[in-house]
């Protein structure tokens, strides 16, 4: 680990396996969608006040579904990633989305929605992030 460290890499041992796989897709889930749904970098939407707000309301209902399945993750850190992310930063799922590949929409916005029905959490901004991809595809 000191050799890691030296080299700029941290790591940290999770014991909770829903805070391990729910910490991605917290981090994940709102990037892509809100990326791909708006077309633009990290710093476009980060620019834009209604976009940076489904970004936001994207992240909360994400931890909302994480927490309730049992899962230890804190939305602020989470946001404090984003907001110090480069402005370039775009998700491979926009990037993938913009070069006609086949996109991985249910792998990382479905579980977020089956987890909202689930436990009866709203998760209506990704429903409708999902839906402004599936538009775009659908359009090509």
């Amino acid at each position: 680990m000191g050799q890691l460290g030296k080299l700029g890499f941290t790591c940290q041992f999770i014991p909770n396996e829903q805070t391990l796989l729910w910490s991605k897709l917290c981090f994940l889930a709102p990037l892509a969608l809100v990326s791909s749904a708006a077309g633009m970098s990290v710093g476009e939407f980060s620019a834009d006040a209604g976009w940076k707000q489904r970004l936001r309301l994207a992240l909360a209902e994400t931890c909302a579904v994480a927490n309730a399945s049992g899962a230890q993750v804190d939305a602020r850190q989470i946001q404090a990633v984003f907001d110090s992310a480069p402005p370039g930063m775009r998700s491979s799922m926009q990037k993938d989305l913009a070069a006609g590949r086949q996109l991985e929409l249910d792998a990382i916005g479905g579980p977020i929605v089956r987890s909202g029905e689930r436990y009866g959490i709203d998760v209506s901004t990704t429903v409708k992030l999902m839906a402004a991809i599936q538009a775009k595809t659908a359009a090509r």
